[in-house]
């Protein structure tokens, strides 16, 4: 029955649908330059837009719906299209050719009542709400924000692109911890890094425990040597947490993440590196530093993901957990360059005389 309503009976649906997605383009280049104000005007603006189409469309279908003709269909989705074809109805078509680019057919399991309850979730705009919340962010209402950015993850399924709602709950996270709002924070975060399949299925566990045994027996360049994981969405929840539980003594939980995220860190670097340079093979981390030298896109990467606190504080977690030998090699490693900076010469001192460092 797909092909009984056309792509063209949605068009006055089509035409207002570009509008809220334009308007929200329009507050999201007043956002760049500063125009808070006006850019939150836009957001509400393409919410309001977006509500009022689909509570349009979810007005139509429910009259025709109330048709005696149709309500004898008993739900029949297929049966309401042949209907809607056959009689000329151009509002309903507009309707059902929006729902079903909208949503898959399969959901909609041929019913006429489910039609209604997906055009009700419609109405709903997470983009908007996203960015409406991370504008309040920026101008330091962080309740408002916060409120903005659950309410675009209670839609999630409705976004445009799934994955965006990572960003949404790093931008909670980091509000959590302003708060210290730490225990939701935690969950924010371990949240995201179920999307990192090695760190969450039990069937993993064999790859994970020869990881530890291989940077704990072996040391950290035999482990980067042995191993590449770039799931790059979830450093930074690795890298936060690891820090996080650090910070907090929690040295057994800190470990596993540090290392994750300093595996996905140097992965990706790698990976740059052999894209430009092929015959590129990393033997340790000094060789892999000399070829971040000659990149200046590497250097910044390196500072943007905290690479040498993260590589200080997974040796601090090692010596911790009493794994002197591979913390004393990151140390080294971080006292012998000078773009580590003060994490350069907090190795030094470790080196001097070894301490769990809780600064």
């Amino acid at each position: 029955m797909s092909g009984i309503i056309t792509a063209g009976a949605g068009a006055q649906y089509t035409n207002r649908e570009r509008h809220w997605w334009f308007t929200l383009e329009t507050g999201k280049n007043l956002f760049r330059e500063g125009a808070y104000g006006d850019a939150l005007t836009a957001f509400h603006d393409a919410r309001n837009e977006r509500r009022e189409l689909y509570s349009k469309m979810e007005r139509d279908l429910i009259m025709l719906l109330s048709i005696p003709e149709v309500r004898r269909m008993n739900d029949s989705l297929e049966r309401i299209e042949e209907y809607v074809a056959e009689r000329g109805q151009l509002d309903a078509a507009g309707v059902l050719d929006e729902l079903y680019y909208r949503v898959n057919r399969a959901e909609l399991r041929n019913s006429a009542q489910a039609a209604l309850e997906h055009l009700d979730r419609l109405k709903s705009y997470p983009e908007a709400d996203y960015w409406i919340g991370e504008t309040y962010r920026l101008m330091g209402e962080n309740e408002i924000a916060l409120r903005q950015f659950n309410a675009a993850l209670l839609a999630g399924d409705r976004m445009e692109n799934p994955a965006f709602s990572v960003e949404i709950r790093y931008k909670i996270a980091d509000i959590e911890r302003l708060r210290q709002g730490y225990d939701e924070m935690e969950h924010q975060l371990l949240t995201i890094l179920e999307r990192d399949t090695l760190w969450r299925q039990d069937d993993s566990k064999f790859v994970r425990d020869a990881m530890s045994r291989t940077i704990k027996n072996s040391g950290i360049n035999r482990f980067l040597q042995m191993y590449r994981h770039k799931n790059t969405e979830t450093e930074q929840a690795h890298r936060l947490l690891g820090l996080y539980l650090y910070a907090f003594g929690q040295y057994d939980r800190a470990l596993p993440h540090l290392t994750f995220a300093f595996l996905i860190q140097n992965t990706t670097i790698i990976d740059e590196i052999i894209a430009e340079q092929f015959d590129f093979k990393f033997t340790d981390l000094e060789n892999m530093m000399q070829a971040i030298a000659r990149r200046k896109a590497l250097k910044d990467y390196v500072k943007e993901i905290d690479f040498y606190k993260t590589a200080y504080y997974l040796a601090g977690a090692l010596y911790a957990l009493d794994n002197t030998v591979p913390a004393r090699e990151l140390w080294t490693f971080l006292s012998a360059n000078d773009e580590a900076g003060e994490w350069r010469q907090r190795a030094r001192s470790q080196l001097r005389s070894p301490f769990i460092d809780t600064d």
